[in-house]
């Protein structure tokens, strides 16, 4: 049955009204407080194929003005039924780097696309498929450093920087 008395249903209906909306505000101002630098992380640098079978590793890039914590991002790399996880932490420092490194024991084949989580498991970047068999001093990266066109051509054949800004040598 409907109440005829119009303030009971103003006083039932306003309450929830307005906590709505203060959900939705508390949301909306968490949701741009923890994306403000989680999207300018990078993978900007991969080693697949190492020479002297050293280990592979991902550089990342922060491209934003403020640091960001990786306590618990990961990188993936996924080669064919293969898949290696390397859990991140620490800071990285605003136009900073940081390596992370897979396990001496993987064994690749040197092909890989790679992977880019945030703590909540949502995938932050991407680079596209790779193939080197060259167990050189070479390894794709973005040039320039956090270069995010959203396609393959984002990542160029180049001597290794690790840790360190990619340079312009390509090889082609």
């Amino acid at each position: 049955m409907e109440s005829k008395d119009k303030s009971k249903w103003r006083m039932t209906t306003r309450p929830a009204s307005r906590g709505g909306i203060r959900a939705s505000l508390a949301f909306l101002c968490l949701l741009a407080f923890s994306a403000s630098g989680i999207c300018d992380v990078v993978i900007n640098e991969i080693e697949l194929s190492a020479p002297h079978n050293e280990t592979v590793w991902v550089e990342l890039y922060n491209a934003g003005d403020d640091p960001v914590d990786l306590t618990g991002w990961t990188v993936q790399i996924e080669d064919g039924a293969w898949k290696g996880i390397i859990p991140l932490q620490g800071i990285i420092d605003p136009l900073g780097f940081k390596v992370a490194k897979g396990k001496d024991a993987w064994a690749t084949t040197g092909n890989g696309t790679v992977y880019l989580y945030d703590a909540l498991g949502d995938k932050m970047d991407r680079a596209y498929p790779q193939s080197d068999q060259s167990h050189s001093h070479f390894a794709y990266g973005r040039i320039p450093d956090g270069r995010r066109g959203g396609t393959s051509a984002d990542f160029a054949f180049l001597r290794s920087s690790i840790g360190m800004s990619n340079g312009r040598e390509v090889q082609k």
